[in-house]
């Protein structure tokens, strides 16, 4: 009974730790996969309440393009150029280089995901892993993942804000 209970034990560690790495791995693999495409474009939906807002971004190579609303950015390396149609204006700024937040630079977000937020992998079937994402220093936001797991590309994002 004891030593049973013992190896159940194990286990159970074993599986939490075997998890933890799966996930750090899902997301190397993803940034790599990302990064080997070059270019890619995306489309996505900002929701708050009621409220809806459509939007899309194009990344290639160090360069970047997003549309929401009224805004159009023209992004690379260090600057991005911020133009607010609705009150005819351009605003010239700095690439934020250390943020994995996909619209403050999608050229980088999926590399930085890895060193700036903790993995957990929440579920893998069907070919998609569900993995949540909680930065160490913002504990405010977090992020949920899947990822298609035969060609490790994501396949859905969800940044969780509070407030």
């Amino acid at each position: 009974m004891i030593a049973l209970g013992l190896a159940l034990g194990v286990l159970c560690f074993a599986r939490v730790s075997f998890g933890q790495n799966r996930a750090e791995v899902l997301i190397e693999k993803m940034s790599k996969a990302m990064s080997a495409m070059g270019g890619y474009e995306a489309a996505f939906v900002i929701a708050s309440g009621d409220e809806q807002l459509l939007g899309s971004f194009a990344v290639e190579g160090e360069r970047y393009h997003i549309e929401l609303a009224d805004m159009v950015v023209f992004g690379e390396a260090t600057e991005r150029y911020e133009v607010n149609k609705a009150r005819k204006e351009i605003t010239l700024m700095q690439t934020e280089s250390s943020s994995a937040n996909i619209l403050s630079n999608p050229a980088h977000a999926f590399e930085l995901v890895g060193p700036l937020y903790r993995p957990v992998l929440l579920s893998e079937q069907g070919g998609k892993a569900q993995l949540s994402l909680q930065s160490e220093q913002d504990l405010k936001t977090t992020i949920r993942l899947v990822v298609n797991t035969a060609t490790n590309l994501p396949v859905e994002i969800v940044y969780g804000m509070e407030g």
